[in-house]
């Protein structure tokens, strides 16, 4: 069976990939640049170990961060082209963010990918250095659960429940596409068995509005009554929905899990899903 590293194991999605391919019986290795309990730590991902399929995730997650400098972004591509000279296929994670935020119907993998700002062009550049070497790049939705960042929009809301008085959250009006971690996982586990290569879009294929995805937390937690305030609404439309039918055919891919089910469950267990 080919040997699988995995970049940025310890990481939220990470995690969720090295227990999907552990649970898969798969022979795999984490890297990474902590000290995390069942991962090799490496000082540069540049050195990456070979292997016969390497999943790359170990890149600058904060957006910000990113835009806010083009260092992370050249030191990224630059890892990314040795990881394609050492590995038999590289698979990246990528971002539906690509695809801008104007859509009306979901987007596909057909649809025009817009390089708008830093972190997209880096998605980008880095999307091309993998398919010119015969990988494949699966663009990710927004993604939720256990351990998740806190600094998301899902992480903001839970926070403010339970809670009296307004539920606050900034702006109502932007539709996102909103996956679980581990159908993520599973996708990249479904990606290292297969042989396809190219684009893959990893999403619920549904979009929430951040109204509606406050509404339904505060639903679930039984809290239903709360109000719902925005603080600085923008005024424009903002629509980013994945169609995921391409990988539903190629992977034999599909979510199985819900924002419902999410927040139903975190409520009712009463269980910490923000990393403090």
């Amino acid at each position: 069976m080919p040997e699988i590293v995995v970049t940025g194991a310890s990481g939220f999605l990470g995690r969720a990939v090295m227990a999907q391919l552990r649970q898969s019986g798969l022979p795999v290795v984490g890297v990474c640049r902590s000290s995390a309990a069942g991962t090799r730590r490496i000082a540069d991902y540049c050195d990456t170990p070979s292997a016969d399929v390497v999943i790359h995730l170990a890149e600058e997650p904060d957006r910000a961060v990113v835009n806010g400098s083009d260092a992370p972004s050249r030191r990224q591509s630059e890892v990314v082209r040795r990881l394609v000279v050492r590995a038999g296929k590289v698979i990246y994670a990528s971002s539906g963010a690509v695809y801008g935020d104007r859509g009306g119907a979901p987007f596909t993998t057909d649809d025009p990918a817009i390089g708008y700002d830093s972190y997209s062009r880096l998605k980008l550049a880095n999307e091309r250095i993998v398919l010119d070497a015969g990988g494949a790049v699966l663009r990710l939705a927004n993604l939720y659960g256990a351990g998740m960042s806190p600094n998301n929009v899902v992480s903001d809301i839970v926070r403010q429940i339970p809670g009296t008085g307004a539920l606050r959250i900034r702006d109502d009006k932007p539709v996102r596409d909103f996956l679980g971690v581990t159908d993520a996982a599973r996708a990249f586990l479904l990606a290292a068995e297969a042989s396809c290569d190219g684009i893959f879009n990893i999403g619920s294929g549904i979009g929430t509005s951040i109204g509606a995805l406050a509404r339904l937390a505060l639903q679930a937690a039984d809290q239903g009554h709360r109000e719902v305030v925005v603080t600085n609404p923008s005024g424009r439309p903002s629509v980013n929905v994945l169609d995921v039918s391409e990988s539903q055919r190629r992977l034999g891919w599909s979510p199985a899990s819900s924002l419902q089910d999410f927040f139903s469950q975190s409520f009712r267990s009463e269980v910490k899903v923000v990393e403090s």
